[in-house]
């Protein structure tokens, strides 16, 4: 049944497709991550192309190839609030943040917001033990955590300007923390923006 559901019908946004986890179908900020897992687990096993080949045989017409990874890239979307995020202001608002150009007009509006990454990302560069990182590691969770409640609100509120600069923000800071993880002494630390 949900095979022919997601196989017959476009989708317009990622939440269509788990529908026991989002009945309405639309975006929303606030995930019940082990339902959605589960959902997700439920539909790979009927899509996964191991799992078709099983049953239809390997020289059958029906490929869920595209479904798996269709389900897969919306799973990973969903459950990453960055992407989702992303997902939900490109959904509702039309606002594509995963471009670079729209992304850095929001980021030069915010200019002390600039300055306190590029501060954060020189004390990571200066650091000489894993005990001061682990400090920065700390501090960076701390706001990405506070703009995660942010996004709740403004989500909420529907206040997607605000949204959008936040989402920015949450970008360089998970880039950070990707930084943060690759942190090895006197290895220079490169920040992707």
């Amino acid at each position: 049944m949900l095979r022919t559901a997601v196989q017959r019908r476009s989708i317009s946004t990622f939440y269509e497709l788990f529908p026991r986890t989002f009945p309405k179908g639309t975006p929303q900020w606030n995930i019940e991550q082990s339902k959605l897992r589960k959902e997700y687990r439920a539909l790979q096993a009927q899509y996964h192309p191991d799992m078709l080949s099983a049953t239809f045989g390997k020289s059958s017409d029906h490929d869920g190839g595209d479904q798996s990874s269709l389900l897969n890239k919306a799973y990973h979307t969903l459950k990453d609030p960055l992407l989702r995020s992303q997902h939900i202001l490109k959904a509702v608002q039309g606002t594509d943040l995963s471009q670079e150009r729209i992304a850095q007009d929001i980021m030069q509006s915010n200019p002390d917001l600039l300055i306190q990454v590029l501060d954060t990302h020189e004390q990571l560069e200066e650091v000489q033990n894993i005990e001061d990182v682990h400090v920065i590691e700390r501090e960076n969770k701390q706001r990405i955590t506070s703009i995660e409640h942010q996004l709740e609100q403004c989500f909420n509120d529907k206040d997607f300007a605000k949204a959008s600069k936040l989402t920015v923000e949450l970008k360089y800071w998970v880039n950070l923390a990707k930084a943060i993880k690759e942190w090895e002494p006197g290895k220079p630390v490169t920040l992707s923006h």
